[in-house]
């Protein structure tokens, strides 16, 4: 009986103190990281979606992970910059993971330790972005800079995200 009780006790301790743990998969490598957010486009361009955007760790080292359902042939890639409501600009030099997979082009990105100071005081604005389409050739409707922003009713609460997130 006392086994029994034991077993119930630590399974229920489990299951109340469990959370979920999502993990964003990039090529070879998985990462611990939050769901994906989606940022509404700024284009235009029928074939430019919205913005998939979710931040994950690396280590130590804290990532942002953006992905667009796109075409197989294209890559997210060059500069990354945010902007905050703020005003504050960050700019993330190169990537450093990028997949193609089920016409999604994913890229990620290191976040410095001020990067994600500035983002738990200051909520995500917008995200602007290059696409690149090497076999395209100069006839395409892929390339070019674009942006996606945080508006509208799908209003997110990054500062909270990221603080939660990054205090685990």
């Amino acid at each position: 009986m006392k086994k029994i009780l034991s077993i119930i006790i630590v399974t229920l301790f489990i299951t109340i103190s469990a959370k979920g743990q999502n993990f964003f998969f990039i090529g070879e490598n998985s990462f611990p990281s939050t769901e994906n957010f989606t940022l509404q486009s700024n284009s235009d361009k029928s074939n430019i979606n919205d913005l998939k955007v979710a931040f994950a760790k690396d280590g130590e080292k804290g990532l942002i992970i953006i992905s667009s359902k796109l075409t197989n042939i294209v890559e997210i890639t060059g500069k990354l910059i945010i902007y905050l409501d703020d005003g504050t600009v960050i700019s993330c030099e190169s990537r450093v993971f990028y997949d193609n997979v089920d016409n999604i082009a994913i890229s990620a990105y290191y976040l410095m330790t001020e990067d994600l100071t500035k983002m738990k005081t200051s909520n995500l604005n917008t995200i602007r972005y290059q696409i690149e389409c090497p076999p395209c050739g100069p006839f395409n409707s892929w390339e070019g800079i674009y942006s996606a922003s945080n508006k509208g009713d799908s209003l997110i609460d990054f500062p909270t995200i990221i603080t939660e997130f990054y205090s685990k």
